[in-house]
């Protein structure tokens, strides 16, 4: 359908991939298209999209445990993202590469929008698949340490190295992140074929 027509005609074709109340939740926004190209352009470029999907933000705070050089992420922290974990891995692969070949015109239509010349959305959705699947998933508790203002920073000094897209992805917890990235890697062999 034409660009002002897509909201309607994307939540048919993404909301029949799950049912999860997440993803419910964003469909029911405005400006599906531009915020998908969007968050593909940020997570190309290693930017977390979590500024533009607030409505899909736990609703609990983040927490940590511990004290002074033995501050971890607090497990429970780890589980406000657990919705969101079982909503991409709910997706069938195979069915969302088959939906995004179907809405690759138009969103092709709201990258360029974007200003984003350089590369095509094929290109971006390419790298910013990388940039999540290369996403080292710790085996051991993430320490902190208190950031500038009211942040955490992660110890480890690889850990903190990493893009930002990465970082949100380490801390929903190494078993969400986990199912994440296996789901994100099916679909790269999908759009690959």
């Amino acid at each position: 359908p034409p660009m002002d027509q897509m909201d309607p005609y994307l939540r048919g074709v993404i909301g029949a991939l799950s049912t999860r109340p997440e993803l419910a939740r964003w469909l029911a926004t405005d400006g599906l298209l531009q915020q998908m190209a969007v968050g593909i352009d940020r997570l190309s470029r290693g930017a977390s999209p979590a500024s533009d999907l607030r409505v899909l933000a736990p609703t609990s705070g983040f927490a940590v445990e511990g004290r002074g050089l033995t501050r971890t992420i607090d497990p429970a922290s780890y589980a406000r993202y657990n919705g969101l974990a079982e909503t991409v891995a709910s997706i069938d692969p195979a069915a969302a590469a088959k939906v995004y070949q179907t809405v690759k015109p138009r969103l092709r239509e709201a990258y360029a929008a974007l200003g984003r010349t350089e590369n095509d959305v094929d290109v971006a959705v390419q790298q910013a698949l990388e940039v999540l699947i290369e996403t080292p998933i710790p085996s051991s508790p993430v320490r902190l340490m208190e950031g500038r203002g009211a942040t955490w920073v992660f110890a480890d000094p690889a850990l903190e190295a990493l893009d930002p897209a990465q970082k949100q992805l380490l801390r929903m917890g190494p078993e969400n992140a986990s199912r994440i990235i296996e789901m994100l890697k099916q679909l790269q062999q999908h759009l690959r074929q």
